[in-house]
Formats: structure tokens, sequence, C-alpha cells
């Protein structure tokens, strides 16, 4: 038995189609955002890695200038430097359960 379409049953189902629309199209967006976010860091994380790395590096290499407490201090913030961006490249950028994946939200109901 074939159920009969009511124009308020019509009415519902463009609703909810809307809905469902406007909310795909949310999660595009902020998923287009976080994209922008992820951009900006990693180009931010590669100039500060290589500012670092600039300042350690000339006072390494000129350590009879600088005290022995500073050329420490510049090796040691080298190095967790270095540790620091590869982990939060790997947890920010290639780890692939970070990457949404835009699906549709529309539910198709059985009858």
């Amino acid at each position: 038995m074939i159920k009969e379409l009511t124009p308020i049953d019509i009415e519902r189902a463009a609703e909810r189609i809307r809905q469902e629309k406007e909310t795909f199209d949310q999660r595009k967006r902020q998923d287009s955002n976080w994209f922008i976010l992820k951009l900006v860091m990693g180009f931010f994380s590669v100039i500060m890695l290589a500012a670092i790395l600039i300042v350690a590096a000339y006072i390494l290499l000129n350590n009879n200038k600088f005290p022995t407490t500073v050329v420490a201090s510049a090796g040691v913030a080298l190095f967790v430097d270095i540790i620091g961006l590869i982990i939060s490249v790997w947890k920010i950028v290639l780890n692939p359960n970070s990457i949404t994946k835009l699906e549709p939200v529309t539910k198709q109901e059985k009858n």
C-alpha cells in the first residue's frame, strides 16, 4: 500500500532538505576555514623555525663571543624547536585523523 503524500508531508520534506543543505554548507565553510588556518600556521612555523635557526646557528658558530650559558641555551632552543616543529606538523597537518571528510548529510528514509 502506497502512502499518500499530503501538502504538509511535501513541505516537511522540502524543509528537511533545506536544513540539510544548510548543515552541509556550514561544514564546508568550516572545513575551508580550518584549511586556511592550517596553511597560515604552517607558513608561520616555517618562518619562525628559520629565524630561530639563523639566530641559534650564529650563536653556535660564534660561540667565543657569547657566554657559555647563552651558547648552551641556543643549542637547546634549536633542538627543542626542531622537535616541536616536527611534532606539531605531524599532529596538525599530516595526521590523517585531523582531515575532515565532507559527506552528504541527507538521510534516506525507508517506507
